[in-house]
């Protein structure tokens, strides 16, 4: 007798918000039975994305089974659809003590799996089918994570003047940073900690083995960076430039902003974000009345800063929120964890995606979720756990 479960969509926003990069191991012990896909490019004209539907099926080992079934058919579901973006196959031989040959095969996809739902679900006595709708991108296009939370710390900035430019204006890199700061606070997924009077290099984390015996960690303590945030890094340099014709000189206030954005957890190096402008400071004539009447007004040339810095700010916004969230797995009380929990927007049964050459493929749900720390479960029952204790993961399905 067939049972019919409604569709049940999994993501509801029509951006694609995740970003996986999958490391996929084809062995003979592959647990799929069969899969049926079908493609279709997306609209908007883009070449390199696709939307796939996959079906995946697994047996029902016992009346009791259905959810294990379920789960190892999404699996292959999932496992397919990150196969039809195409696949690298790489081979090498081995050879055991009694000199007998083996060939071994690693495919990867070519491909990520940017977002996906679950639109159908069928069942009979003996098999479990499920239907995914994936999106699926080139493996070299950067996507967005779309963190729901993100906390930042912002850490000692460095100012750096020209000697040639007015006095007055000695105060405009503190004005410009305090502005970026501003405008880093108007983001409502951005949590941020100041800590502008504190270089980078005096803060410390919470597995650093080092904090019992650091005495100014045990005094006055230090800025404690903890697994999954972020921290911002920003250097400012103000210089001059003209530009001279015939009969008169141009002059330019050139404001350069670095902002380097580093996170406390595994995967993310460090990213850059650069902006340059340069603003019109006025025009030097031959007549001093005429040179008065181009000098730009100091409330203006603060409010084309002010301007600048909240650019500069939604750029490292749209970075921090769009970096994936990574965490390695560890054991403790028989059980896998993730020092990563609600603080940085876990919830239970969110989906984390074993990431890295040469890791299996392997799907994980997340079950428990505190401030700091979450625990997961393999969608594979059967599987040793104790195998994926240092595996590195990406979670999936933040919208």
């Amino acid at each position: 007798m067939m049972h019919t479960r409604a569709a049940r969509t999994v993501l509801k926003k029509n951006y694609l918000p995740a970003v996986l990069t999958v490391a996929l191991l084809f062995s003979c012990g592959l647990t799929s039975v069969s899969a049926a896909a079908a493609r279709s490019q997306l609209a908007q004209g883009s070449d390199n994305l696709l939307m796939v539907t996959v079906t995946g099926r697994a047996a029902i080992q016992h009346e009791n089974a259905f959810e294990e079934a379920r789960n190892m058919a999404l699996e292959d579901a999932l496992y397919y659809a990150a196969l039809e973006g195409g696949a690298q196959v790489r081979g090498y031989s081995a050879v055991d003590e009694s000199t007998a040959l083996s060939e071994n095969f690693v495919v990867r996809p070519a491909s990520r799996i940017l977002d996906y739902t679950i639109i159908d679900e069928i069942s009979d006595d003996t098999h479990y089918a499920v239907t995914i709708k994936a999106v699926i991108g080139d493996i070299a296009d950067s996507g967005c994570q779309n963190r729901p939370l993100s906390h930042v710390t912002l850490f000692k900035p460095v100012f750096r003047m020209g000697t040639d430019l007015p006095y007055w204006m000695s105060q405009l890199p503190q004005v410009l940073f305090d502005e970026i700061a501003e405008g880093l606070d108007e983001e409502p997924r951005l949590i941020l900690r100041d800590a502008r009077s504190v270089a980078r290099s005096q803060a410390t984390s919470d597995n650093n083995h080092y904090n019992s015996y650091d005495y100014r960690q045990l005094t006055s303590g230090r800025i404690r960076m903890r697994d999954g945030d972020m921290a911002v890094e920003t250097s400012l340099r103000f210089s001059s430039e003209d530009e001279t014709s015939l009969l008169s000189k141009t002059e330019y206030l050139r404001i350069d902003i670095e902002s380097q954005v580093s996170a406390q957890q595994d995967g993310m190096r460090p990213q850059l974000i650069t902006d340059s402008f340069k603003i019109r400071l006025g025009q030097k004539l031959p007549l001093y009345s005429l040179t008065a009447l181009n000098q730009e007004q100091r409330a203006d040339l603060k409010a084309l800063i002010t301007d600048a810095a909240h650019l500069h700010a939604r750029k490292l916004g749209a970075e921090m929120l769009c970096q994936p969230l990574t965490a390695t797995l560890e054991l403790a009380n028989g059980r896998l964890q993730a020092r990563l929990g609600s603080r940085q927007g876990l919830h239970t049964e969110l989906l984390a995606f074993t990431d890295g050459p040469e890791m299996n493929f392997r799907i994980l749900r997340v079950d428990e979720v505190r401030d700091s720390l979450s625990t997961l479960t393999p969608l594979d029952s059967r599987m040793d756990i104790s195998s994926l204790v240092g595996a590195r993961v990406k979670f999936l399905e933040f919208n």
